[in-house]
């Protein structure tokens, strides 16, 4: 098979057979799961997120078979958490497998490609001046620190740059997971096989955490129009499930674990509007808090029986009691939504990606920067919103980071010729957005919602870009199927690429390569102590 077959066989072995289930113990935990309320009818059905609203309910007035059962005996959190202690490494398929250690691959390079931001280096000062008992190692940090305090700092770098994975329509769940799944399992001297479970266990809940929040009359995430950061959110809840796996727990632990961590979970958007660094650090502070909310649970503390669904539950909190509950546990076992994992070739928000792709289409057929008079990037309506709104900033983007959240800025930048698969990690800096060419181009784009691209998303995240010419001729670039998508997979060779640039700065050659064949590897590996080494070298 070729590299470029490769990834795409990772996802097309489950989406042409509407995802693949699991062998060995599926009968009997569906049978479990069945019996305990986890599953509702149509357990097997694919929930894809532009259906997974069908039947959405507030959760005080929800269909019979969640609402009629004893919430003491059996609530979602009950049901989720006996997924959680019921699935084996042995329940995972060898899709699944090598999706976790493709995105594992991808999550730890993005951590490595942010250890000497400014941010980066004030968390560190701040970590390191908090002290504690060394139990695990942070990237860029030369000691090692608490595990909570750990999975902080390597979820910082890992979102920092906008590089990190994503899952339609708003979650980037590794950069949550990973940085957690990193710090137990250095601690807890956890094998590979158990960090790829817990890891593909947090990912498929943060997945239909987030998803059972999806609106179909708005096609979007409530958690995205209310201004909320789902990633850490529910990388909270997802991360607290996760947590308690390696470290052993019982079903009832692991329940409590979760329900703790709705009193942790937290996150804004605002940066992303009107400036700020501190959505960096939200999943971050995710992995930290999943790791004590689970260790609270150890100790005996306890979580509310209805966490999720009840009165005062998490989506009445954050939905407004708005939310499916098939979302959450149909095919929990059986149905595995991390196969709806992409992956980033650009270093940006994920709804610039199409217009990125646009923008290089058209240069690749002659179109040249300076002959642009104006453009039109047409998006989904909840696309427009982070990246065109309010588009004066969007056009004028204040710092790097800003500048990956715009529209305009993106696609100026595509326009010129970036770095990477197309756009990379060097077209982002302060003096980049200062350049006048490029300010003078990014006035000249607007951006718009259009209703080909709304009847589209959140299936992918696409762009239509229309470009006339100081010389007044018309071009027009549709990209309607995103780069890095299960459809349109990066190949092997690509990845390879933004490994290797993401390790540059920070890595010899020879070590990063040395890291990618451990981690591709590391279901063979007893501990993580080889990877860690690795880790342990980095400098900020």
């Amino acid at each position: 098979m070729s590299d470029q077959n490769t990834t795409a066989a990772a996802y097309a072995d489950i989406h042409t057979a509407g995802h693949e289930p699991v062998g060995g113990k599926q009968a009997s935990r569906r049978t479990f799961l069945k019996a305990s309320g986890g599953l509702i009818a149509g357990a097997a059905a694919q929930v894809a997120p532009a259906a997974a609203a069908q039947g959405t309910v507030a959760a005080d007035n929800g269909p019979p078979d969640i609402m009629k059962r004893d919430p003491e005996a059996s609530s979602l959190v009950s049901s989720i958490a006996e997924f959680v202690h019921g699935t084996g490494f042995g329940d995972l398929p060898d899709t699944i497998r090598r999706i976790a250690r493709q995105h594992l691959l991808d999550t730890i390079g993005c951590c490595l490609a942010a250890a000497r931001l400014e941010t980066s280096r004030s968390l560190a000062s701040y970590l390191t001046s908090e002290g504690g008992t060394g139990q695990a190692t942070a990237i860029s940090i030369p000691r090692q620190l608490p595990a909570p305090q750990a999975a902080f700092m390597n979820g910082l770098l890992a979102r920092s740059l906008e590089f990190d994975d994503m899952a339609m329509p708003d979650l980037h769940p590794s950069g949550a997971i990973v940085p957690l799944i990193l710090a137990l399992c250095e601690w807890q001297c956890a094998s590979g096989e158990q960090a790829i479970l817990a890891y593909v266990i947090g990912l498929e809940l943060c997945l239909r955490l987030d998803r059972a929040g999806y609106d179909r009359a708005s096609r979007s995430s409530r958690f995205l129009e209310r201004g909320q950061d789902a990633t850490a959110i529910c990388g909270t809840l997802a991360g607290a499930a996760a947590a308690a796996k390696l470290l052993g727990f019982h079903a009832k632990a692991i329940a409590n674990a979760i329900g703790i961590a709705v009193s942790f979970a937290a996150g804004s958007l605002e940066a992303n509007r009107s400036g700020g660094t501190i959505k960096r650090f939200q999943s971050g502070w995710a992995g930290k808090s999943a790791i004590q909310a689970a260790l609270l649970a150890k100790y005996g503390v306890e979580g509310p029986a209805q966490a999720l669904e009840g009165r005062y539950g998490f989506y009445h909190c954050f939905v407004d009691g708005q939310f499916d509950p098939h979302t959450l546990t149909d095919g929990l076992a059986s149905v595995w939504q991390t196969s709806d994992l992409r992956f980033k070739p650009y270093p940006s928000n994920y709804y610039t990606h199409a217009g990125i792709d646009a923008a290089l289409a058209l240069r690749q057929k002659g179109l040249k920067a300076d002959e642009v008079a104006s453009a039109q990037l047409a998006v989904a309506t909840p696309m427009l919103h982070t990246i065109g709104e309010p588009l004066d900033r969007k056009q004028a983007p204040q710092t790097a980071y800003e500048a990956k959240f715009s529209g305009p800025y993106t696609v100026a930048s595509a326009l010129i010729g970036g770095s990477g698969l197309g756009l990379g990690l060097d077209d982002f800096t302060d003096e980049l957005i200062r350049d006048p060419a490029r300010r003078a181009l990014m006035r000249r784009i607007s951006v718009t919602s259009d209703p080909r691209c709304d009847s589209i998303f959140p299936q992918q995240a696409p762009a239509i870009l229309s470009v006339t010419t100081k010389d007044g001729r018309r071009m027009v670039e549709e990209v309607l199927i995103n780069r890095g998508s299960p459809e349109r997979p990066l190949s092997d060779d690509e990845l390879a690429v933004k490994f290797s640039e993401n390790c540059r700065s920070v890595l010899a050659p020879e070590t990063t390569e040395a890291l990618r064949s451990s981690i591709d590897r590391i279901t063979e590996a007893k501990d993580l102590s080889e990877i860690v080494r690795i880790l342990a070298t980095v400098r900020g």
